[in-house]
């Protein structure tokens, strides 16, 4: 399962089959751009902030890079398939 930080207005405009890019929690400077699979009941755990917005979705293509213009030139240091995504806001 991959956490991802994304905008406030990729966040409101995610939906399954579509896409978003962001921040790997956790991981200074590593930087995804999801195709999204189909999106499922998020289940909250206690460490989640309660001020922060998430979304689950299954299935997700992920491509990795180590900033937003590799992710534009679609120069991807690697890549997954069939992963498991949660984006916040």
């Amino acid at each position: 399962m991959l956490r991802v930080k994304v905008t406030p207005e990729d966040f409101e405009e995610s939906a399954s089959d579509g896409w978003v890019d962001g921040q790997v929690q956790g991981r200074s400077g590593i930087w995804v751009y999801v195709e999204l699979g189909k999106e499922v009941e998020y289940s909250p755990r206690p460490s989640d902030d309660p001020k922060t917005d998430y979304k689950c979705f299954k299935g997700c293509g992920v491509f990795y890079g180590k900033s937003q213009e590799m992710l534009e030139e679609e120069e991807w240091l690697f890549t997954d398939e069939n992963i498991t995504v949660i984006i916040y806001c």
